[in-house]
């Protein structure tokens, strides 16, 4: 039995039959020691200055032989627009009105950007919104007078000068960057001395993550439960770790909540037992039910692809929500999805016009809801983490060839027949195979003693592997077998790739897989969500 003050750690290289090998780290600690927190840069002019760095190298990577990015920092905290851009219409030219500041502002800035109207000279931003356009020229003066004065934004150009910059042909859907809480792991560790430390949660990275207005660089999703509070709703069902006196694998989706709006108003999974004065709502239901919450992933099982919006229904006011907050509204449906939210969609009978009007003016000023558990038997959770996929149950291998698709609501990117391209469901870039793919890992089990097992495996950015050299990662069918000899009989994967990182007693344990296109060089990637053991 490991004792509460333990944390072991043990390590090992392993060959390959081929000759390649991959480096493992398995730490092993008591229950009582674990948790998940969310963290954020203490020194935000080091965040965004590095996260534009790793954005330009990935704009080189595409083939830009000239690479712009503009990245800026998001408010740390979000507020309602009203308060922080009192006066600005709201409305998106799709219909929308958004209610968060941060959304704005990344609309706004977008829309500049696309249009030619925002340009860089002799060392300082300018507005260039035609007369015509007064609208758009109080909002973008606006945003930019914030972002400016706040230092909030920053130009990448290499190690081009930085006086001019000609944004003819900028893509502002690659090359400009929001970007959300997120922070060294080594900061949090200089700064609270853990004994360990690792990365968890899957977080928005690529473009197609972010690109909703609603979403940035950085955010972590899926559920999130620290100290009894759901901070973050589970979107996909998929695996998760859960304490509720004793740490156990479970699985969650939104038909697992109840969700209460600001003005009282309550939903309620259908199909479970009813409360009196809930409303009933249904999960990606094309149909729609009286209330439907639509996420990403609607149409793959009725249609095999990601429709990506809502779908058109006049009469119908759909929210959309990012963690805990509804960042926006619009009428008669066709609302984009974000790839870390959910739209909720009310039929007229719900919401007749004066329900409409109260949920809405509440909702300007107080734009946070509340989640809890619908099932009697979730209501003891103390904590919780979901990444996914499950790797072992009750000591059994749970994946399959197919398992990842079809138990756990993977769906990355993927070419279409006709040469297109479909938006996925995140983690847009991520392997489906379980034997073949190896990458950087971390797994997380607990053992028939109840003890914790953490399993993590060097890897390298594809392509970028130095032969003899560099830990080639391995495959998720590999971690496996890693976490069971560890004694793990209950496991889920974490997030992994360049992301996979820990720190045992201050120091690095692993070495990093991002390179950024340089071999050899190793860059430690900010992550948003780590389990932490004091």
């Amino acid at each position: 039995m490991i004792m509460q003050s333990d944390v072991v750690k043990t390590q090992d290289r392993v060959y390959h039959q081929d000759g390649s090998f991959y480096d493992a780290v398995v730490v092993r600690f008591a229950p009582e020691g674990l948790c998940f927190r969310d963290i954020d840069q203490s020194d935000s002019r080091v965040k965004l200055c590095d996260i534009a760095h790793l954005r330009y190298y990935k704009a080189c990577a595409r083939g830009e032989s000239k690479a712009v990015v503009v990245a800026f920092l998001r408010l740390a905290q979000d507020l309602p627009v009203d308060k922080v851009f009192a006066g600005l219409s709201p409305v998106t030219e799709r219909g929308e009105t958004l209610l968060s500041a941060n959304s704005t502002i990344t609309y706004t800035l977008r829309a500049l950007l696309s249009r030619g109207w925002l340009d860089y000279h002799d060392d300082a931003w300018r507005i260039r919104v035609p007369a015509s356009e007064a609208a758009w020229r109080e909002r973008g003066r606006a945003v930019l007078d914030l972002l400016v004065s706040q230092d909030r934004l920053h130009l990448e150009l290499g190690r081009r000068p930085l006086s001019s910059v000609d944004f003819t042909g900028f893509s502002a859907s690659q090359n400009l960057i929001p970007i959300a809480r997120c922070g060294f792991l080594s900061d949090l560790v200089w700064h609270r001395r853990p004994r360990l430390a690792f990365n968890s949660a899957f977080f928005l990275l690529e473009d197609e993550d972010f690109a909703s207005h609603h979403s940035a660089l950085g955010e972590a999703y899926n559920l999130w439960v620290a100290d009894g509070a759901i901070h973050r709703p589970p979107l996909y069902r998929r695996g998760t770790l859960l304490n509720d006196g004793h740490w156990r694998v479970g699985f969650f989706g939104l038909d697992d909540l109840q969700i209460v709006l600001p003005t009282g108003l309550r939903l309620w999974p259908a199909g479970l037992p009813l409360p009196e004065g809930a409303i009933p709502f249904t999960l990606n239901d094309q149909g729609p039910s009286e209330v439907t919450l639509y996420t990403r992933y609607c149409g793959v099982a009725s249609q095999g692809v990601v429709l990506g919006r809502t779908p058109v229904a006049p009469g119908r006011l759909e929210l959309t929500v990012v963690d805990r907050r509804v960042v926006g509204y619009q009428a008669g449906g066709d609302l984009e999805l974000p790839q870390n939210g959910f739209a909720i969609s009310f039929a007229p009978s719900v919401l007749p016009a004066a329900g409409r009007s109260e949920l809405l003016n509440a909702l300007r000023t107080r734009f946070r809801l509340d989640y809890g558990f619908a099932r009697p038997e979730h209501r003891a959770i103390e904590q919780a983490l979901q990444a996914g996929p499950v790797l072992l149950r009750e000591g059994r291998a749970t994946l399959s060839g197919t398992y990842l698709q079809e138990q756990e609501q993977f769906w990355p990117s993927r070419s279409l027949g006709d040469g297109g391209w479909r938006v996925g469901v995140v983690p847009t870039d991520y392997k489906l195979d379980v034997d073949r793919t190896r990458a950087g890992r971390a797994g997380l089990g607990i053992d028939r003693a109840g003890n914790l097992v953490l399993a993590m495996v060097s890897g390298v950015n594809r392509g970028l592997e130095v032969r003899d050299v560099d830990s080639e990662g391995a495959t998720l069918d590999e971690l496996v077998d890693l976490l069971a000899e560890a004694g793990a009989v209950d496991a889920i994967n974490l997030d992994g790739g360049g992301s996979t990182q820990a720190y045992y007693e201050g120091g690095q344990v692993l070495v990093p897989g991002d390179r950024r296109g340089r071999p050899q060089v190793h860059y430690e990637r900010m992550v948003p969500s780590v389990g932490i053991v004091f």
